[in-house]
Parts: structure tokens; sequence; C-alpha cells
């Protein structure tokens, strides 16, 4: 009888075999969903950047075409890589918006996860 009643009151340490799979299981879902945040920040501050690069170049080829002549300066041109920059292509459309007047836009593209892309800026250029 004794040694049933240290039996009973015997507590055991450690952790059974199920224990620890659990735990691993859990442990190894938590790392997965934190991998996967990190892959999509990574992608998203990509995007980021490549958005920001297209904006400037569309900005400064605006900058370029202001300073050119009203009458015979300031032309269409068909998409084109952008030197020095790769995978990025620009294209510039003007439309006469009134006389005296035009419209020029300037649309810059790139690739993202296998989509083009594309930053359009419209301004509107005074003869005077």
């Amino acid at each position: 009888m004794r040694s049933e009643r240290c039996g009973l009151l015997r507590r055991t340490f450690g952790f059974t075999l199920l224990e620890i799979l659990l735990t691993l299981i859990v442990f190894t879902v938590g790392v997965m969903a934190v991998l996967g945040l990190f892959s999509t920040a990574l992608a998203t501050s990509v995007d980021a950047e490549n958005t920001v690069i297209a904006v400037n170049l569309s900005q400064r080829r605006l900058e370029e075409i202001k300073n050119l002549d009203f009458d015979t300066g300031i032309v269409n041109e068909a998409k084109a890589s952008v030197s020095g920059f790769a995978g990025f292509q620009r294209e510039v459309s003007v439309a006469t918006a009134q006389t005296d007047l035009k419209q020029v836009t300037v649309t810059t593209y790139w690739t993202f996860k296998a989509n083009e892309v594309s930053v359009p800026l419209v301004t509107y250029i005074s003869k005077n």
C-alpha cells in the first residue's frame, strides 16, 4: 500500500514529447508568419523606391521641356529607355490645350512583379 501512495504522490519534472512537438509547431507557424511579413514589406519598399525614381525622372524631363522653345522644341517623344536607369522607360505626349498653351504629359514606366507600372505627370506650358 505504501508503494501505491508514493506512486500517486510522485511529481514529474520536464516535458513530454507531445508538449515539445506542439511548442515547435506553434513556434514554426509564428516564424513563417513573420517571414511572410518581411517579404511583403520588402516588396512594398522596392515598389515605393521605384515610384520615387519614376516621379523624379518624369519631373526632370518636364523641367528640361520647360526650357525648350515653345514652337519647335516641345514635341511628342516615343517610349524609350532612360539613360542610366535600367528598367525604366519614359514617354512624352504633347497636346495643344488652347492657343499658346500646351499640355505636356511625361509618363515613366517600369515593371514590378511582371506588371507594367506607370507614373504620369502633367503640366501646362504657355508661350509667354
